[in-house]
């Protein structure tokens, strides 16, 4: 009985630890680059890539069909023209931070595959607004 239990615990552990190599060797870490990381690495310019940046203010246009959107990304010292074509995340605003899976296009313009908006925490403080008064304490 305690031969089976032995091998029993073996089999399993080395399923397990085959299971994780096989699910880890092949995957690559994400990699974002911002607006000034990607510009200055000519290297990187016809690879697809993520960018990691915030939506510059003033910088949306969006088509009719509200299927094409264009903007800039920056990271406050660079700002790159992108052109995504797609669902647009119903979070999308002016100045929230966004990650964009593409590559270089035509005219300088990075052409967007992929859209994420990075929702900001419920917990970080708003800038303007009423607070909520806390306990008031017994005299």
């Amino acid at each position: 009985m305690k031969v089976k239990w032995t091998v029993g615990l073996i089999i399993t552990v080395g399923a397990l630890a085959l299971f994780f190599l096989s699910s880890t060797g092949n995957s690559k870490p994400v990699f974002y680059y911002n607006p000034s990381q990607f510009l200055a690495n000519p290297k990187i310019r016809e690879d697809r890539v993520r960018l990691k940046g915030t939506i510059q203010p003033g910088s949306v246009k969006m088509s009719p069909d509200r299927l094409n959107l264009w903007f800039n990304i920056t990271d406050g010292k660079q700002s790159i023209p992108v052109h995504y074509s797609g669902a647009i995340p119903d979070a999308f605003q002016q100045g929230l931070e966004v990650v964009v899976d593409g590559r270089m296009g035509a005219k300088n313009t990075f052409e967007g595959r992929e859209l994420i908006v990075k929702c900001p925490s419920k917990y970080e403080s708003k800038a303007s607004g009423p607070t909520e008064p806390g306990p008031k304490e017994s005299s």
